[in-house]
């Protein structure tokens, strides 16, 4: 895959129903071949609910992945600002930039995966009971011809639903991809910067300092007097002697 096709999002998958058939259309009435078509139908529909079951789960992966790595980008950021606040204006510009790229790719991997989790825009096809209250009165063969048509529906239905899904999944993890490319050029960007940007030498400046003149002479006129009162006593010493 080239640089420039990764830029861009995939592709969306078919939106529409996969299959272009009316379900009436069936009419067969042999009940060994009903049999055969009604078994062939319930393993496609049952590989359509692993499939489901597959996009789901991995959706739920991308949404608490994409989270985890978002909070943890958020809490190192106040940290990250702090240094390079003290580089370049140009490395400041493009780190920002980098910074900005990470979080908007974060962001649309989650809006992309949480689109999933809306069920009110992914209406499954579905057999009804109501169906078996309607047509009590059918026959095996009719009922099984009843059935198949459902299955038929349902399950051209449900492909179409799950290429929705699929398709929100995979431009999540488009979106996730991209992030982690751009968390990745980031932090080498921030490594290489520090690795080789001179750092500073911390020097204490003492603003405004006091001049203690006045203390210095305090001490020298204390430093007088006692030689002077020692003085007076050596000669009332010398005088008592005397």
């Amino acid at each position: 895959m080239s640089f420039f096709k990764f830029l861009f999002l995939p592709n969306r998958l078919e939106s529409k129903k996969p299959f272009d058939y009316d379900k009436d259309d069936y009419e067969n009435l042999k009940k060994g071949q009903l049999e055969l078509h009604k078994d062939y139908l319930k393993d496609m529909e049952s590989e359509e609910k692993v499939r489901l079951g597959a996009i789901e789960n991995k959706t739920s992966q991308l949404v608490s992945q994409t989270g985890l790595v978002f909070a943890l980008l958020s809490l190192f950021v106040p940290f990250i600002v702090d240094i390079v606040f003290k580089l370049h204006i140009g490395f400041r510009i493009l780190f920002i930039v980098l910074l900005i790229c990470c979080f908007l790719a974060y962001i649309f991997a989650f809006v992309n995966s949480l689109k999933n989790f809306n069920v009110k825009k992914f209406e499954y096809g579905y057999k009804s009971p109501l169906t078996i209250l309607k047509h009590q009165s059918l026959g095996e063969k009719k009922f099984l011809q009843m059935e198949i048509r459902d299955t038929l529906y349902c399950i051209n239905k449900n492909i179409e639903v799950n290429n929705r899904k699929a398709t929100n999944l995979i431009r999540g993890y488009h979106f996730f991809k991209f992030g982690i490319i751009s968390t990745s050029i980031l932090v080498v960007f921030l490594c290489s910067t520090l690795l080789f940007t001179d750092a500073e030498k911390n020097k204490i400046v003492i603003e405004k300092p006091i001049e203690i003149n006045s203390l210095k002479e305090h001490l020298d006129y204390m430093k007088d007097k006692d030689q002077g009162i020692q003085k007076v006593q050596d000669s009332i010493t010398k005088v008592n002697s005397n």
